[in-house]
């Protein structure tokens, strides 16, 4: 893990100066503030955010137009019955709406009788077959005769082919005012109210499958081969946050974002009791450990220029000498950042006091007095 130098910078622009001022003798002591150094004992925890989807989503439309007859009704405030709306479950097949089907029942009817006409027609056109075929059988009928009865019946035959597509046709937009759940589901939003005219294809609602819900996060790539489909990983809805989640990956992209460089790794969560709402900002926890636990760590602020080298940091620790306490600079090689902390390759060791706050004022072998000992440093999580 890289240093990022522009970060510490920060901390160090207006220390550089102080390490050159020099103290007069005899001066009373510097107040300074101190934390004591620990080893890295966590775990860096990488969090990644997204918003809940629901697992399923399907819009709803009517096929053909009309206006809106009915809508399906469910208890409301004092068990008063209202049409549903926005947050309703309704169960599977449940009839969700009806448009005003007068003129498509009209036409039901209009082609069952057309139906019924075709099918007299042909009952007729086979009874003058059959008595054609007798005739022509006694030589008492023409041959153009019997092709023409045999050219009527199959006509009523064409002609009743015909009536009964038109009755199918008129039985499937009939069938069509009529809009039903494909699923139990959550209404995500309801687009028509009664008296309303519905329109072809428009959605009329949004159906969600929320039993099971999902999260789709950006993950750099430096994860990915620590991931495959099926793992359980931790996770936390921000409305829940003393509730550990858990849910599985069931979806890892094959390429990156071409923008971004993160590749989507989505994570199904089991939602049984309808608590993860759609829309929710849910929270991904990876923890991976450090490769330095037990290594000194030192906050950030407690940094400041080497003396021997520009580009080099040391930090000032407390040390006793003659009965008084003495700030001493010492050199660091530092590792990779944990937050507000920082891990030292080489300097001071777990134990020793370093100068969080006054550093940048110091000089090698100064007396301090420390005003507060500050808790040990501990890199965020």
């Amino acid at each position: 893990m890289k240093v990022h130098v522009a970060i510490i910078a920060v901390f160090t622009t207006t220390l550089i100066a102080g390490c050159s001022k020099e103290k007069v003798a005899g001066e009373r002591p510097t107040p300074v503030e101190v934390q004591t150094v620990q080893g890295f004992t966590g775990n860096d925890v990488k969090r990644f955010s997204a918003v809940v989807q629901p697992y399923e989503q399907v819009d709803l439309s009517f096929r053909v137009g009309g206006y809106v007859d009915s809508i399906a009704q469910t208890a409301g405030v004092e068990r008063k019955m209202r049409s549903i709306q926005d947050g309703d479950h309704v169960a599977r097949g449940v009839i969700l709406a009806r448009l005003h089907s007068v003129d498509y029942d009209a036409r039901v009817q209009q082609a069952k009788a057309s139906v019924a006409e075709a099918e007299a027609a042909l009952t007729k056109a086979q009874l003058d077959q059959k008595r054609a075929a007798n005739l022509m059988a006694s030589q008492s009928l023409t041959k153009p005769e019997m092709d023409s009865a045999n050219s009527s019946l199959d006509a009523s035959r064409a002609r009743l082919d015909s009536a009964r597509g038109r009755l199918q046709e008129s039985l499937t937009s009939a069938n069509d005012t009529v809009l039903r759940a494909p699923f139990a589901a959550i209404v995500l939003k309801r687009n028509i109210a009664q008296g309303t005219l519905a329109s072809p294809s428009a959605p009329a609602f949004v159906l969600a499958d929320t039993t099971v819900v999902k999260a789709i996060f950006g993950v750099p790539d430096k994860l990915i081969p620590k991931m495959k489909i099926g793992d359980t990983l931790a996770l936390r809805a921000d409305a829940f946050m003393n509730t550990d989640l858990h849910g599985k990956v069931s979806r890892i992209s094959a390429s990156a974002d071409a923008k971004s460089r993160v590749f989507e790794v989505e994570v199904s969560i089991p939602n049984p009791k309808d608590q993860l709402k759609v829309g929710m900002i849910a929270t991904l926890i990876i923890e991976e450990a450090v490769p330095a636990i037990g290594a000194p760590v030192i906050p950030i602020s407690a940094l400041v220029s080497s003396s021997k080298q520009p580009s080099a940091y040391a930090v000032f620790v407390v040390s006793r000498e003659n009965n008084r306490a003495v700030a001493r600079l010492v050199e660091v090689e530092l590792g990779g950042t944990l937050g507000n902390a920082i891990i030292v390759k080489k300097g001071p060791s777990i134990g020793t006091q370093v100068i969080t706050t006054g550093a940048g004022l110091l000089r090698d072998g100064e007396p301090v007095e420390v005003i507060q000992n500050q808790p040990a440093v501990m890199a965020e999580k």
